[in-house]
């Protein structure tokens, strides 16, 4: 039975009508590799899909942008000399050490010299009873700018009450506003 059947086959290859058998043959396996093809790529976005939203709490988390002030805060700076500036200072009692800070400044009547710094260290300066300009710690400043108009932004080195000094040398007074940045 199974010679009978393998006759058959080859003389039916042998015949003219080779060609459609074969085109019949050709459609099973093309239509059979077409959904094969559809469910591979399918699961390969499945898996894909997968690993994008396993892996989104392994990512890094993004810090908040900044802390600031909540409202306008309004001071007059006394004028002052090179030698001996006029200063005030916008304290902020409680900075964390991972967390910026920023706060909008604008001075009228001219520029102002901004420094962010521990309170302690900016203290100790104003009530040593000799706050001049060569005296003065720039260096323990995480910010030390001068300017009309700014946005001041530091990172403090220690958490704590932090000060923004503001130094007039001018001898016109000056009033500079902090807002929230």
């Amino acid at each position: 039975m199974g010679s009978e059947r393998r006759d058959v086959l080859t003389r039916r290859l042998l015949a003219g009508n080779a060609k459609s058998s074969f085109r019949r043959i050709q459609r099973v396996p093309r239509s059979f590799w077409r959904r094969r093809i559809i469910i591979v790529a399918a699961l390969t976005v499945a898996l894909s899909v997968g690993i994008v939203f396993a892996s989104i709490p392994y990512l890094p988390h993004t810090t908040p942008p900044h802390s600031s002030i909540t409202t306008p805060i309004s001071q007059k700076v006394r004028g002052g000399t090179q030698t001996y500036p006029g200063y005030a200072e916008l304290n902020l009692p409680t900075l964390s050490d991972n967390e910026t800070f920023a706060v909008r400044v604008a001075v009228t009547n001219g520029t102002a010299t901004f420094c962010a710094i521990l309170a302690s260290t900016f203290q100790a300066w104003a009530f040593s009873g000799n706050p001049s300009a060569s005296t003065f710690p720039s260096s323990y400043c995480s910010i030390y700018e001068q300017t009309a108009q700014a946005t001041l932004t530091f990172l403090p080195s220690s958490a704590g009450s932090w000060d923004i000094a503001s130094l007039n040398y001018s001898p016109t007074q000056i009033t500079v506003v902090y807002s929230p940045a």
